[in-house]
């Protein structure tokens, strides 16, 4: 009786958050070593805008070394590769918002593609803070435009709409630190 030889094992898997079965890494093209692409249009029918969030996920912790990471990017169209976070052995899984990328007209191209790419980890350490701090940018701009709409209704109580919302923006930022994507989950999700 001739053994039949084990698959290879699965490097990496993505599911897409209420859309999708796992896609295994086997289902991913190739470019090289390092860089694996999927293309959304024969997998979701041209509907990959209906695909908001990716789950990304290493099987096995073994099959990364403890400087490197998966780094996830999106492509839509003919736009650059977008980062949108990464997964090493310390945090093998995570889900991630796509956040596709629109046509310049503000429409949405006709394809898109995820693309997994194993990179050092110190790298992708980096563009990890200038996400994190861009959601915190945002979520500031988020709070000055709030007290400015609450002070032009109160006149000169300036003062409490103030502490209020000092304490609520030091309350969000120990959430957001303990948990950056608590904002782009869908609420079924928390």
């Amino acid at each position: 009786m001739a053994l039949v030889p084990a698959p290879p094992p699965m490097l990496f898997g993505a599911v897409f958050v209420r859309k999708s079965f796992v896609i295994s890494s086997d289902s991913f093209a190739r470019a090289d070593a390092t860089h694996w692409t999927l293309d959304l249009a024969p997998l979701l029918q041209g509907a990959y805008h209906e695909v908001r969030d990716v789950c990304l996920f290493i099987p096995n912790a073994n099959l990364l070394d403890n400087n490197s990471a998966l780094a996830l990017y999106v492509q839509a169209g003919n736009s650059p590769w977008e980062y949108r976070g990464c997964v090493s052995n310390v945090q093998p899984s995570e889900v991630f918002p796509l956040n596709w990328p629109l046509n310049p007209d503000g429409t949405l191209p006709a394809t898109a593609q995820i693309g997994v790419s194993v990179e050092p980890l110190s790298e992708v350490a980096g563009r990890e803070q200038l996400v994190l701090g861009s959601k915190e940018d945002f979520a500031k701009r988020v709070a000055m435009d709030l007290f400015r709409y609450m002070e032009s209704f109160l006149g000169d109580d300036r003062l409490g709409v103030g502490n209020v919302i000092d304490n609520w923006f030091n309350k969000f930022l120990n959430k957001f630190r303990r948990d950056p994507n608590f904002l782009t989950r869908n609420k079924e999700q928390s």
